[in-house]
């Protein structure tokens, strides 16, 4: 046989063996299809594009990242060229390098040289994909100084293609070269998308921060749990080592778990199977005895190592579970803030230790039984950064708390940090990647809303279930406005609105007070110009908050004002809404100094005058940093919800005040 005959032979056998391996990785499907969707036309496109390519010849720009988001599994967003502000970035490719720059493979400077029909190089590749690892460290470039060529290394390459090379990921060339500017090869890339095949991953699927919101809502882009259920379940088909984790403020915050003190996320994520959950300061909000119910009630371990009662853990602090062979201690920690964001008759006798040396602690009594540390938080993104910088030995924090955004995890010292924003807008996917059994690095990306997916249908049988009852009960018409009244979070807690404008006025005609006081982080909806419905005011107003009447002097008062203002420009749901007085203030001046002219019903503020304050008793007991209103004289305790006083005062057909200078900010 000639040599050309046998040649020919080894090409069918290595294609044969090719094509095996692709349909292996998933490859040839697409993204879409490995999210059960539909091939569009583009990715039927970009897989013909890599199909058709033979093992030596040169990859694009646009093939390699292609076929490297869709081997990780990244999400694609909707987005097109003309969102894109590079004119070489056409709508084919434009999902893919948006992919790439969120999850910041690339930077904005790259991309302008990243034109998609170009041959990628080698370094090129090593590096996106290096990136794409996110390692725990960079590995030394001295191992390439073994190689004939390696002085053409591009310095900004060295460190990446040393830990490609580390890693089994470059493929040598002939000669023991490494030829970095020589374009990657069909089967320089397939030995790439095989490696990350072949690593061993620990994959966790993690939501924060839900407040209620589980049937979803698609002009939100909130998913609900139903479409949840559905990426775990996916994630749990995909992988074979998954951990589903929540990082608390679930159980209340919309009328479908308020009407049935959060047994509606209970019941869901029973059916779902989490592998544990921190719970957050807004789970304590139906009280203690509910919340310690809550443990019972949940068919997975509710932990926290630093809510303690008596000098012991209220809940069990961490759980250890096993996959790969390998354990992993859960530890839970929640926010020392607890008591003034919840009301604290909530954690009356409770008390929650520092987070930092709580998170210390436990590491200095795992570490030596473990293989591997995952802290699981609500006590938002700063306070995680922190304990990342002040205690080693932990490899992952997964947080929630402060409706932070971040699309992959953050490397801080040794650890890594992550979190997926709020109300289920996102569902995080991060993964723990191994190398010969060593931990290497963490990578990962944020899911969204999309129409390719589809809700559990056991899951949304039980939603039904929930909102048929509580929808009943929401239909009843109350009240009417010709205007838009502004709840929005942005809003209530920087500036006046009218809605908070509209609930201060209820308050103070519920109990006859000279002023009325609410926090604006209480306030959680806007109202549409139409019928109000009692729906509605659940929505505005969720929390169990009760209208109480206080006497505090003129002086506790501006003292109160101050601490309003302390944060602003920042969002603060301290901040408050007012009635019955009118004041301004200048942020320019440090905080504590900043509120200049105070009015009560049109006079000046006098500091040894006593006034009457309607208000929540959430304020009343101190809550939000409000100490001075816990130092005032309760006068009476109405007991009457604050949506009630809303509704009452909406039956008596008010005119809905406009943003009418109750606040004002000194330019």
């Amino acid at each position: 046989m000639s040599n050309k005959v046998r040649l020919t032979m080894r090409a069918v056998v290595l294609w044969v063996l090719l094509s095996v391996m692709i349909t292996g990785l998933g490859f040839g499907a697409g993204v879409a299809e490995r999210a059960g969707a539909t091939q569009t036309d583009s990715e039927r496109t970009i897989n013909a594009e890599y199909n058709s390519l033979s093992g030596n010849k040169p990859v694009s720009k646009a093939t390699f990242l292609k076929a490297l988001v869709e081997t990780i599994g990244v999400q694609l967003y909707d987005v097109s060229a003309a969102d894109m502000e590079w004119e070489h970035i056409d709508d084919e490719f434009a999902p893919y390098v948006e992919a790439a720059l969120r999850l910041q493979w690339l930077d904005e400077e790259q991309v302008k040289d990243f034109h998609p029909r170009q041959h990628i190089s080698r370094q090129e590749a090593c590096h996106i994909y290096v990136q794409a690892l996110n390692l725990a460290s960079a590995y030394d470039d001295q191992a390439l100084t073994q190689f004939r060529d390696h002085r053409a290394v591009s310095e900004w390459a060295k460190q990446s293609m040393a830990s490609a090379y580390e890693l089994e990921v470059l493929t040598v060339r002939k000669g023991h070269t490494l030829q970095p500017k020589a374009p990657l090869s069909k089967q320089d890339l397939d030995h790439m998308l095989r490696h990350y095949e072949q690593l061993d991953k620990v994959n966790i699927i993690h939501m924060n921060d839900l407040h209620g919101r589980v049937l979803g809502d698609p002009e939100k882009g909130e998913m609900g749990l139903s479409k949840i259920a559905t990426l775990i379940n996916r994630a749990r088909e995909q992988h074979e080592h998954v951990f589903v984790f929540d990082m608390g403020d679930t159980f209340h915050g919309t009328n479908y778990v308020n009407f049935n003190q959060g047994m509606a996320a209970v019941e869901v994520m029973n059916e779902i199977g989490f592998d544990a959950m921190v719970p957050g300061n807004h789970d304590f909000n139906y009280g203690l005895d509910r919340f310690k119910a809550f443990a019972e009630l949940v068919d997975f371990p509710l932990i926290s190592a630093n809510i303690v009662q008596d000098s012991e853990p209220i809940l069990e602090p961490y759980v250890i579970l096993e996959t790969m062979g390998k354990t992993f201690a859960i530890v839970g920690l929640t926010t020392t803030d607890t008591p003034i964001t919840t009301h604290p008759d909530n954690v009356k006798g409770i008390e929650f230790q520092d987070e930092v040396e709580t998170a210390q602690n436990y590491v200095d009594k795992l570490k030596d039984e473990v293989d591997h540390i995952i802290f699981i938080t609500h006590v938002g993104l700063a306070v995680d950064q922190r304990i990342a910088e002040e205690v080693e030995g932990i490899d992952l924090i997964v947080g929630g708390h402060s409706h932070s955004t971040l699309h992959t995890p953050q490397l801080i010292g040794d650890t890594y940090v992550t979190q997926a924003y709020e109300y289920g807008k996102h569902l995080g996917s991060t993964t723990m990647l191994f190398h010969n059994g060593r931990l290497i690095g963490i990578n990962g990306y944020l899911w969204q809303d999309s129409a390719d997916i589809a809700q559990d249908p056991h899951v949304q049988d039980i939603l039904e279930r929930y909102k048929q009852k509580v929808d009943e009960a929401l239909q009843e018409v109350i009240g009417y406005t010709d205007r838009y009244l502004d709840g929005a979070r942005e809003s209530v807690r920087t500036k006046e609105t009218n809605l908070g404008n509209l609930i201060a006025d209820a308050m103070r005609d519920m109990v006859s007070a000279d002023i009325a006081l609410q926090n604006g982080g209480g306030i959680r909806a806007s109202l549409g110009p139409g019928e109000i419905t009692l729906g509605d005011v659940m929505e505005v107003l969720p929390f169990q908050n009760t209208v109480v009447k206080l006497l505090i002097t003129g002086g506790q008062l501006e003292q109160v004002l101050e601490h309003s203002v302390s944060r602003y420009p920042d969002q603060h749901g301290g901040f408050l809404q007012v009635s019955g007085l009118n004041f301004t203030f200048d942020p320019s001046q440090p905080p504590g100094s900043r509120v200049q002219d105070v009015w009560i019903n049109g006079e000046p503020l006098q500091y040894d005058r006593t006034y009457s304050v309607a208000t929540n008793d959430f304020l009343g007991s101190g809550g939000d940093g409000y100490t001075w209103l816990a130092e005032g004289e309760l006068v009476a305790d109405t007991g009457e919800l604050l949506s009630t006083a809303l509704m009452q005062y909406l039956h008596q057909e008010p005119d809905i005040p406009d943003v009418e200078g109750r606040i004002v900010v000194i330019p």
